[in-house]
């Protein structure tokens, strides 16, 4: 009995030291997404961008921070491109009400240039704010 234990025990510990397969590069899938929920993102993005007030770089992503009065669009908007924007990782930041701050931060292994061109609609009207000051 403790022969076969200890033999149980190897053998899991092997298989459950045995390094995951390869990390998954971040991609969009948009055929994971219906039609309505294609047609919401595209109605989204606009009203997000108007509220980004920030865009943070971080080793693996970037951090995003919006006035808190889109809280609800933007769970609905992450909730849509979880789906297709795999395997990326998001989480969201609300401090407390009124007046903390929204953010969330889209990280992923080796995702940043993808994240930085799949999220750009989200910073172009920032961006052209930082260009005119």
């Amino acid at each position: 009995m403790k022969l076969a234990l200890t033999t149980l025990c190897l053998v899991l510990s092997a298989f459950l030291s045995e390094p995951a397969g390869p990390e998954v590069r971040a991609h969009c899938n948009l055929d994971a997404l219906t039609s309505a929920e294609k047609a919401r993102d595209k109605q989204l993005v606009p009203l997000l961008a108007s509220a980004l007030q920030e865009r943070s770089e971080l080793p693996d992503g970037y951090a995003y921070r919006f006035d808190p009065r889109v809280t609800k669009e933007l769970g609905e908007w992450l909730a849509i491109v979880s789906k297709c924007c795999q395997p990326l990782s998001y989480d969201v930041s609300l401090q407390p009400q009124p007046g903390g701050s929204l953010s969330v931060r889209i990280t992923g292994h080796e995702a940043k240039e993808f994240i930085a061109l799949e999220f750009a609609p989200l910073t172009q009207k920032l961006a052209a704010k930082d260009a005119r000051r």
